[in-house]
């Protein structure tokens, strides 16, 4: 739904598992952000999840809007990426560990997604920028801290085509 459109500025957090992980992870204590779903009941069980982890004093508004918002993100072109990855700045988004243990690209900047908000200036803008991880969680935060920081870049989540684009390097 992040892709289809969102607010500017807005960082993708989705839904799942780990939104409370990432949340804590990314959203300090002592920073107040909004929460924006598809629908109400989905809204409902964001600010739930940032209450488990003491984070509903920091909402500052919570709202259920459309798929479409005024931001679209850029769709990334999984061949063209498999073709040609040096027209890419790539951004692998793993922890060091994994990124040690399973090497996808070898031109890819590796920088971990606790870490993103922090070093997104150290990622150059001179092509096109493909996020990647291991499954495209985080690859799909990724992608919109850059577009957060870095609004005039082209910026591609690569997201769940990572395995088929693993699978045609073997």
């Amino acid at each position: 739904e992040f892709k289809q459109g969102h607010l500017p500025n807005a960082i993708n957090i989705p839904d799942g598992n780990k939104f409370e992980t990432w949340l804590g992870s990314l959203i300090s204590p002592r920073e107040s952000f909004y929460l924006v779903a598809g629908h109400q009941a989905d809204l409902e069980q964001l600010i739930y999840k940032a209450a488990k982890i003491g984070y509903e004093q920091l909402i500052k508004g919570a709202l259920s809007a459309p798929a479409r918002l005024s931001v679209q993100s850029d769709k990334a072109n999984p061949d063209k990426i498999h073709q040609q990855p040096e027209a890419f700045t790539i951004v692998d988004v793993r922890n060091e560990s994994e990124v040690e243990e399973e090497p996808v690209f070898s031109n890819s900047i590796n920088i971990p997604l606790n870490e993103l908000r922090e070093k997104w200036n150290e990622v150059p803008t001179d092509k096109p920028i493909a996020v990647h991880c291991a499954g495209g969680y985080r690859s799909a935060i990724g992608s919109s801290i850059l577009e957060r920081h870095q609004p005039d870049a082209e910026i591609h989540d690569i997201s769940e085509s990572i395995h088929e684009l693993k699978r045609a390097m073997a």
